[in-house]
């Protein structure tokens, strides 16, 4: 099924949903404990249809960058290393008729030496592997680089594109912040990036007599700095058996999802969490109170316009909400003045779910309501920066678990975010009642 027939499938369960809301609404009661039984099945199911159409588009952005950055991908045998002996270029692009430019030929034998290395390591490459990988290494001068093909341990490998990318989708699903607005600068290398704040808002113009001298009123500016903090994804042991059987898995995809998620996870919780302290700036020490709930664990709708309104308009016109799957479940059972709910599914391709009108984004790492939680962000997510510097750095441990048969695997990233904020608050949080 593709996305677009999930996403109407998905639209129907939530009017299902809303049905049994408005119901009770109209009766002038609560839920019963079949149809709270009943609503809550139906929204487990809209959220894991989310989570299929997230994967499904997701994967054909992922297809469409790959397209545009690289042209076609290499094909099976490609990957595999098979060449044509005539021309010593991808045995597929022979047969399909299609030259390659010099630099497609480069990216696909750097994929197929890279592939070779995760499952035999250097030991196990023909000598135009070794020459490829022993390229990309970031620890070797250029005379120790002849003398490098027996080692795996010291230093690490620059990841080919396709794995960066990859890894990028993975820090995208697991990083909620992510899947906002949210401007992310790549950057090739990690050194310090000064980022100017401006607040002239408060200064107006004058109006003047005739023959009367302006005066003068200087712009005054700040500056914040986006560093690049390194991230580890800790060693991911894999059985050499595992690895070499190409008919089991595939081993880019299977090091992906360990080692992105895991650094993802990470990300995620520093975005939120982080005190800015020599480490990223995370939200929550960022953001100044926007509207203090009523309740511990709960709210209301006077509430959450008020979060609304406390955003300056100027960033309102792009605003949307960043919260906990907590506090999402229970927007989901609110209504607006007028009866209409304030969670709306996307039915479009693409289109986003709303609340209030909003676009939001869930990230597991905000708190489910409790007393004097911050649970939900709002405003204009441009604003928050992340940096990620594109080089990624890969270590493959052949001897530190050789008496098991296997290999341990670790991945280094730099990331930083921040808030750019020149004192009129683009985001501010919601806090639930002491």
């Amino acid at each position: 099924m593709d996305s677009k027939k999930m996403r109407e499938k998905r639209a129907n369960l939530a009017e299902q949903a809303r049905a049994i809301l408005d119901k009770a609404a109209e009766e002038k009661r609560d839920l019963t404990a079949e149809e709270t039984q009943q609503f809550d099945k139906l929204h487990g199911d809209i959220d894991r249809m989310k989570g299929e159409i997230d994967r499904i588009e997701r994967q054909e952005e992922l297809d469409r960058e790959l397209r545009e950055s690289q042209g076609a991908l290499a094909g099976a045998n490609a990957l595999d290393g098979a060449t044509d002996p005539e021309t010593g270029l991808p045995a597929d692009n022979r047969a399909s008729g299609k030259l390659l430019t010099p630099e497609e030929i480069r990216a696909q034998q750097q994929a197929s030496a890279f592939r070779s290395w995760l499952q035999r390591g250097m030991a196990g490459l023909t000598m135009e592997q070794r020459q490829v990988m022993t390229e990309s290494r970031t620890d070797l001068t250029p005379e120790q680089r002849a003398q490098a093909a027996g080692i795996d341990t010291a230093g690490g490998y620059t990841c080919p594109p396709e794995f960066v990318t990859r890894v990028e989708s993975a820090l995208k699903a697991f990083a909620g912040i992510r899947q906002t607005r949210a401007t992310i600068l790549r950057t090739s290398t990690g050194n310090d990036i000064p980022m100017p704040t401006s607040d002239d808002t408060s200064n107006k113009g004058e109006r003047i007599g005739e023959n009367k001298a302006v005066s003068e009123k200087d712009i005054e500016f700040g500056a914040k700095v986006l560093r690049a903090y390194i991230y580890s994804s800790r060693m991911v042991r894999a059985s050499l058996v595992f690895l070499q059987d190409t008919a089991i898995a595939n081993v880019e995809g299977w090091l992906t999802d360990r080692l992105g998620e895991r650094i993802g996870r990470k990300f995620a919780d520093d975005s939120i969490n982080a005190t800015g302290n020599n480490e990223p700036e995370g939200l929550a020490s960022v953001t100044v109170l926007g509207k203090q709930g009523g309740s511990q664990t709960k709210i209301k709708y006077d509430e959450l316009v008020d979060l609304e309104h406390s955003i300056d308009p100027a960033y309102r016109r792009q605003s949307e909400f960043l919260l906990g799957d907590g506090l999402l479940r229970e927007l989901k059972k609110l209504k607006d003045g007028e009866g209409r709910p304030l969670w709306v599914a996307g039915v479009a391709v693409r289109e986003p779910d709303r609340i209030l009108g909003y676009p939001y984004a869930v990230c597991m790492e905000i708190p489910n309501p409790a007393a004097g939680g911050i649970t939900a962000y709002f405003g204009d997510f441009s604003k928050f920066h992340i940096r990620d510097v594109q080089a990624m750095q890969l270590l493959r441990l052949s001897e530190r678990y050789a008496e098991f048969l296997q290999v341990a695997f670790l991945l280094f990233t730099r990331h930083d975010c921040m808030l750019l904020d020149a004192g009129t608050h683009p985001i501010k949080h919601f806090k639930q009642a002491n």
